[in-house]
């Protein structure tokens, strides 16, 4: 059927009436609601599942799902926020790139993480514009072939306790 116009019953309200009749509502038997709000500019939408998207009236929107929420774009997505973005899984992020993945800030950049760290790449170039500081318990460096340690300047090596140098063959000091 094709309704249009309006009906008028004088003896039954909606469940959604306002003095100000400020909401229009479809609410279909399922549950499925798309709520118009004109005293706030608001627009709610609700499935019987309970996703629901809000789009306020004051400029924000939020989205939510009581299961999961998934985007696919066949190209590109783009997020961009005038201030921050913030993620926070109660599990695990998983980020896989095809090809290259970058990331830069402006100015400080920390990782942390409460258990092991580790970083697996073919080669691993590490370049700082001024100094590289490393502390632990204990450090290890170790690798199949050579290790070549070289400076422009000088090469200090400083032990509270005992310096100790090994070889399997000789050692050079020259």
């Amino acid at each position: 059927p094709f309704v249009l116009g309006t009906h008028y019953n004088g003896s039954e309200t909606s469940g959604y009436h306002t003095p100000g009749n400020d909401l229009k509502v479809i609410h279909t038997r399922s549950g499925t609601k798309i709520i118009l709000n004109d005293a706030q500019g608001s627009v709610f939408i609700e499935d019987p599942s309970g996703n629901t998207w809000t789009m306020d009236g004051q400029g924000n929107i939020n989205v939510n799902a009581p299961k999961n929420i998934t985007f696919t774009a066949g190209e590109n997505i783009t997020m961009t926020a005038g201030m921050n973005i913030n993620q926070g899984a109660g599990a695990s992020i998983t980020e896989t790139a095809g090809v290259d993945h970058a990331i830069s800030a402006g100015a400080m950049m920390t990782q942390f993480a409460a258990g092991d760290f580790s970083l697996l790449a073919k080669n691993i170039k590490k370049i700082a514009q001024e100094n590289i500081n490393s502390s632990g318990n204990a450090i290890m460096k170790q690798a199949v072939k050579d290790i070549t340690v070289s400076s422009e300047a000088n090469i200090n090596k400083h032990a509270k306790e005992e310096l100790a140098i090994n070889s399997g063959d000789k050692t050079k000091n020259h």
